[in-house]
Parts: C-alpha cells; structure tokens; sequence
C-alpha cells in the first residue's frame, strides 16, 4: 500500500495530471519514491518486530525474522538508487541531473548501521534520517531536472 500510495499515486498521478499523458519513463521515479517510502515502514517494523510479535501483527518483519529484514532493507534502498540512475542515463541532458546522488550520502551510512544494528531500539533515530533523506532527494531529483 506505501508503495502504491506514494509512488504510482503520487508520482505518476501528479506527473499526469500536469502533462496528461503517461510514458514509462515516470514509472522510474515512482519506483524510487515508492521503494524509499516503503524502506521507511519497514524500519519502523524492524524497530518495533518484538513488540508487534508480542501483540499479534503480522509484519512482513514478522514474518522474515530480523536478518532477512535487514537484506530486504538493503534491497529497498538499494533498488531506488538504481532506478534513478537508470532514468537519468536514460534521458540525460546534464550532469545536474545526477545531482540526486548527494541524498544518497546519508542513505549509504543508514544502511550500514543498519546493517550492523544488534538493537532495535537503536532504530529509533534513524526513521527520521530516512525520511529527511527521502524529501532530500525529491528535491534534489527535481532541481536537477531542471537545471
């Protein structure tokens, strides 16, 4: 649902309601946005899997155990990376349009703490780091379409 709602809704809603038409090339973004809005749900379950297990959710981080869930993680962020790469090969006109790269910064080290990460309370703090950094990119993937 987080998936569908902030990245084909979103994305190619608003990206249809402008230009009243669709190309497959604005699915690449939706993906990415959709993927990173999706990374910041599941490590909101990562963080809370004990207490949602004790209480009877059913999680996908439930369901997977922690390990799993940190790879699944992984694969999210990584994933939104390559669509955006790949979109910006696709239909590139300046080396601004690579200026999302910066957002990703933040991303690598989250991930890698994540990966790390022997406690989930320790998750906490970075909720916020992933969403910042998802709003950051939003910017940063515009402004450099625009320049």
């Amino acid at each position: 649902f987080v998936f569908l709602f902030f990245g084909f809704l979103a994305v190619v809603g608003t990206y249809f309601l402008y230009v009243k038409q669709l190309t497959y090339f604005v699915f690449f973004p939706a993906f990415t946005i959709g993927l990173l809005s999706t990374a910041v749900l599941n490590l909101n379950n990562m963080r809370d899997r004990v207490s949602d297990k004790n209480s009877g959710k059913n999680t996908l981080v439930v369901k997977i155990g922690p390990e799993f869930a940190k790879y699944y993680h992984y694969y999210l962020i990584a994933s939104s990376f390559l669509f955006t790469f790949l979109y910006s090969v696709m239909n590139y006109s300046s080396f601004y349009q690579f200026l999302f790269m910066v957002a990703y910064v933040p991303l690598i080290k989250h991930v890698l703490f994540v990966m790390n990460n022997k406690e989930e309370a320790k998750l906490d703090g970075e909720l916020k780091k992933v969403a910042l950094s998802t709003f950051f990119f939003a910017i940063l993937f515009s402004v450099g379409l625009f320049l």
